[in-house]
């Protein structure tokens, strides 16, 4: 079992979590239906903040979201917060509660509905070669 990080947007706690050595798991983890992940955010201490990567396509779904210092767009849905080893590995995640506690700010359903709508609306640039 793995000890990991849950940021729960509909609580606006954290908690620690225990996960098998099933990646599956990490779906359930983050809930709200997620089936496919991401990691959009690495710590220095080789953790990773695991958030569901399709969370925006799932607007009768968001029930709010988070955002931390000195981040540019905010995580829509819960997220998990998991160590990885040198191999790549899913092992115990370093990061305290008590260090991402001081810096997230949790973000309420319409907020993110608004920028869920700015972001599906924008237009995409294809770059070719």
């Amino acid at each position: 079992m793995k000890k990991a990080i849950k940021i729960n947007v509909e609580t606006k706690k954290l908690e620690y979590i225990t996960l098998g050595d099933d990646y599956k798991e990490i779906y359930g983890a983050i809930g709200n239906g997620c089936d496919t992940f991401c990691v959009p955010i690495n710590f220095e201490n080789n953790d990773g903040l695991y958030a569901d990567d399709e969370s925006l396509l799932r607007e009768n779904d968001i029930k709010g979201g988070f955002i931390m210092d000195d981040w540019h767009s905010p995580i829509v849905g819960n997220a998990i917060i998991l160590g990885t080893n040198d191999d790549g590995e899913s092992v115990d995640c370093l990061t305290k509660i008590e260090d991402i506690e001081s810096q997230i700010t949790f973000i309420d359903e319409n907020v993110c509905k608004m920028w869920c709508e700015k972001v599906m609306s924008t237009p995409r640039t294809i770059i070719t070669y």
